[in-house]
């Protein structure tokens, strides 16, 4: 009977971001803890559900995941690898290891922090164990990865709908190639190409044209897998960007020659690739006068998801401003929660709502407003994305500000499922206007009820344009930061 062993480390870093990475941040699963996460969709979930089917038996480690934030100081870094690798060894012996790692992680003093893991579970288990590793699409895959990894597969959607089958397939490998069944073989391109979240959008052009002829290389059976990532610009390092990687079996000219088509499929769409978002003060006019709701007004430069402290008020002073009603927004602001518990249900609250962590997504804004509900935040995401994981974004409170709801956390927690809202007695379908601070993210959970979406040019370490941001590590030139670039695969 095959026997792996299961773990990793998940953080998206933003290295712009000033909000710290303590411990705390992370949520960690150690031993048997893992093995509930059977049948969710997460990575995890799809180790888990793999290896039963498979009818491997799994030695679960330890697995800390945290939202995207600041880089991690070198001293917990290595404190959390540390744990992983001492419950790796004390797993040994075994026929192969599954990581589920992000890609975009850094670390001070390691810019590629995802492949020194992988490196340095390499270490440990020698030079023959098989090792698979899972990848969001959002990682910044560099060489250095692929050559500690036996196996990587990467997510092929966003929003995340498919991290249980990807890591499947990603386990499904592995045991093949621990039985003899298959020799994977993985070649890696990465064309010299810098694209924001919002432009990966996989059910729409331009990310969709790579993928589908991705999809047909993998249904042609010219290619045991195919990943294709679009990396977060945010992360600063040497292989930040996009990247393809193709797997063969056995097979190193045909994944050298895959992966250079795909590229050069990926460098002829650079332009398509671009993103212009509306005004602040013309979206919450234009979601205004829609006639039909939910309009979801999309925050891309307070995008939870890809690194932001999820309390940007650029929006909330305009919908104010602008006399919105039946709107709501969810704002991460737990100073501003504990002055809704010390008013109590049914009491009024005056305080100065976001705009805290930093000056980059607005100022403070002053409300007075009516406490609807009081709670403790837990709830559980009915998917697609993350479906059966539990969230955890502290005390929340609902206060009635004029014809605004506001939906305030201690924590912030990315937008993209209905629970967010239901959990707290909001309707969502029964909005004029949602905000929600995510690029892509929001589209798995609310984009099937969404009557119109405006995506908005607000402030923030999201912010689209890429010149605004001081790159010290980027490999360049590199699209759109450079003009004038004469690549060819």
């Amino acid at each position: 009977m095959v026997h792996l062993i299961a773990g990793g480390i998940m953080h998206e870093t933003h290295t712009f971001s000033a909000e710290p990475t303590p411990l705390d941040a992370f949520t960690v699963w150690r031993g048997a803890e893992l093995s509930g996460f059977a049948g969710a969709n997460h990575s995890m979930g799809g180790v888990v559900d793999a290896a039963r089917e498979l009818g491997a038996t799994v030695s679960h480690t330890y697995l800390a995941q945290a939202t995207s934030t600041a880089p991690v100081t070198g001293a917990l870094f290595e404190e959390m690898v540390g744990e992983l690798l001492q419950s790796i060894e004390r797993a040994l012996p075994a026929d192969g290891v599954v990581l589920t790692l992000h890609g975009a992680m850094v670390a001070e003093g390691c810019l590629e922090a995802d492949a020194e893991i992988v490196r340095r579970v390499r270490s440990l288990v020698g030079p023959d164990m098989p090792i698979a590793v899972t990848l969001d699409l959002h990682a910044n895959t560099g060489q250095a990865l692929i050559d500690a990894a036996t196996i990587v597969v990467g997510y092929d959607t966003y929003p995340h709908i498919d991290l249980n089958e990807r890591a499947q397939e990603a386990t499904r490998l592995l045991v093949r190639t621990i039985r003899g069944e298959i020799a994977p073989t993985m070649a890696l391109a990465r064309p010299p190409l810098l694209p924001v979240p919002q432009a990966m959008y996989t059910s729409q052009h331009p990310f969709k044209t790579i993928f589908d002829r991705a999809f047909a290389m993998e249904s042609e059976g010219r290619a045991l897998t195919v990943t294709v990532a679009g990396g977060f610009a945010y992360a600063d390092g040497p292989s930040t960007g996009l990247s393809i990687l193709v797997t063969t079996d056995d097979d190193a000219l045909a994944a050298r020659t895959l992966a250079n088509e795909l590229a050069e499929l990926a460098w002829s769409l650079r332009d398509d690739m671009r993103v212009v978002n509306t005004a602040p003060d013309a979206a919450v006019a234009e979601a205004i006068a829609f006639p039909e709701g939910p309009v979801m007004l999309v925050d891309v430069g307070d995008n939870i998801g890809g690194g932001t402290p999820g309390d940007g008020t650029v929006l909330l002073a305009e919908l104010l401003r602008q006399g919105a009603r039946d709107a709501v927004m969810v704002i991460a602001d737990a100073d501003a929660v504990r002055d809704a518990f010390a008013a109590g249900v049914g009491g009024i609250v005056e305080t100065r709502v976001g705009g805290k962590a930093d000056d980059r997504h607005g100022a403070p804004v002053p409300i007075r407003g009516r406490v609807r509900l009081l709670s403790d935040g837990r709830w559980v995401h009915e998917g697609p994305e993350n479906a059966g994981v539990a969230a955890e974004p502290g005390l929340t409170a609902v206060v009635d500000v004029e014809g605004v709801t506001l939906v305030l956390n201690s924590r912030k927690i990315a937008p993209g499922d209905q629970q967010q809202l239901k959990s707290v007695g909001i309707d969502p379908i029964r909005q004029k206007i949602i905000v929600v601070k995510a690029a892509v993210r929001w589209r798995g959970g609310f984009g099937p009820i969404a009557k119109r979406a405006i995506h908005v040019a607000t402030p923030g370490l999201g912010d689209v344009d890429l010149s605004r941001f001081d790159f010290n590590h980027l490999t360049r030139p590199i699209h759109p930061l450079d003009d004038d670039i004469n690549w060819h695969g």
